[in-house]
């Protein structure tokens, strides 16, 4: 089916917009699934609370819907002929993108409780950049 086929285009994009938090946060679900116990992530030096502050500061608002949007125009080129599927694989890519994002807080919770790290970006601002993009019926 069409949707699927989105679906996973979509996904396979996604990589892009947050390439370096990606692999950070791929590195650290490693450690966990490994028996690294959550507490213990930070003591890595590839996980430490400043590289993830350092990766953090890098993706701005701006920064993140530079990407997106860069992603957007790869996803169009695919639907030029199909409007509706544009539309689908856009709000399947804000929502993926949106759990994706969400995912990554929670294990910030999870591994640097006390640190108080977050994106500079908000779930709103996310909702914006799409919104300004996705096509209207």
């Amino acid at each position: 089916s069409s949707g699927i086929n989105a679906e996973y285009g979509v996904k396979s994009y996604l990589s892009t917009p947050l390439d370096k938090i990606n692999v950070f946060f791929e590195g650290v679900k490693l450690k966990l699934n490994s028996g690294v116990p959550h507490q213990e992530i930070g003591f890595y030096s590839e996980f430490s609370k400043q590289k993830l502050k350092a990766l953090i500061a890098d993706y701005s608002v701006k920064e993140v819907k530079k990407g997106l949007e860069s992603v957007m125009k790869k996803i169009e080129k695919h639907f030029t002929k199909e409007q509706n599927l544009f539309t689908v694989a856009c709000l399947t890519m804000q929502a993926e993108f949106i759990k994706q994002v969400e995912g990554y807080e929670n294990l910030m919770k999870l591994c640097y409780p006390d640190a108080g790290l977050k994106f500079s970006f908000t779930v709103a601002q996310i909702h914006a950049i799409f919104d300004g993009k996705s096509p209207r019926q």
